[in-house]
């Protein structure tokens, strides 16, 4: 991450000026879901199966070694819906300063704002489409629409797939009413990488002081169901501060 980005973020997503933390969350939201194009992470979805009995009603002849693996039960997975209201949004937003009679509408403003907000909302479209959230037994984990892996993590390295037990926090920014980005906190990653990024500003002295606890942050857009999202962390008893 560039420098002018760790020194942006570390001071201001954090803040209590609204404004800034709003600024500070939309900068976050376009390097997340940039950081998304090349994630990946082992595929999680295990399928098994028997080939179809033959004719006479009887199954074909498989071995003991087989025959486990074949009916051993998959984990379950819940598979957090889609949203689209960011892409939405974005796009929206950036349609004002070009639709006639709006009040944005100008030459600076189309180029300046309009162009980037609607650029950014058809790729959240495309991150949102193809990209999705799951929850097994154990594990928080982002993977393909498919289910397939997405490769590993981009910024600190490792699988997208976090265990539960390894949650020190999350939250919803600005707001859980008003999402943008999700982020949580998890000592999963190796400790030398926590503090890359906004991890700098989040594992400070200060913030430490003021009951923060040591991690690895990570940040996503708000491109899935926070509400089911939030519900999914509660029950699978992920810590919160």
């Amino acid at each position: 991450r560039s420098e002018v980005f760790k020194t942006f973020l570390g001071g201001r997503l954090f803040s209590a000026d609204p404004t800034m933390r709003l600024i500070a969350v939309v900068f976050v939201a376009v390097e997340s879901a940039l950081a998304f194009t090349s994630s990946s992470m082992p595929f999680l979805l295990q399928r098994s199966s028997l080939a179809p009995a033959r004719s006479r009603g009887e199954l074909p002849l498989v071995s003991s070694r087989v025959a486990t693996r074949a009916f051993r039960p998959v984990a379950s997975i819940q598979v957090i819906d889609t949203s689209y209201n960011l892409a939405l949004g974005s796009l929206a937003l950036g349609a004002l300063f070009g639709v006639p009679g709006s009040p944005l509408k100008s030459k600076v403003g189309a180029f300046a704002a309009g162009i980037p907000l609607a650029l950014f909302g058809l790729f959240l479209v495309f991150q949102t489409t193809t990209l999705r959230f799951t929850f097994d037994d154990s594990n928080f984990a982002l993977v393909k629409a498919d289910l397939k892996s997405t490769g590993e993590n981009v910024v600190v390295g490792g699988s997208n797939s976090w265990a539960y037990s390894s949650f020190v926090n999350y939250d919803f920014f600005p707001s859980e009413s008003f999402p943008i980005l999700v982020y949580f906190k998890e000592t999963q990653t190796p400790q030398e990488n926590w503090n890359v990024g906004p991890g700098e500003k989040a594992n400070s002295k200060e913030a430490l002081a003021k009951g923060a606890k040591p991690g690895q942050v990570h940040f996503f857009p708000a491109i899935a169901n926070v509400q089911q999202l939030k519900s999914a962390f509660e029950s699978h008893d992920c810590a919160k501060l």
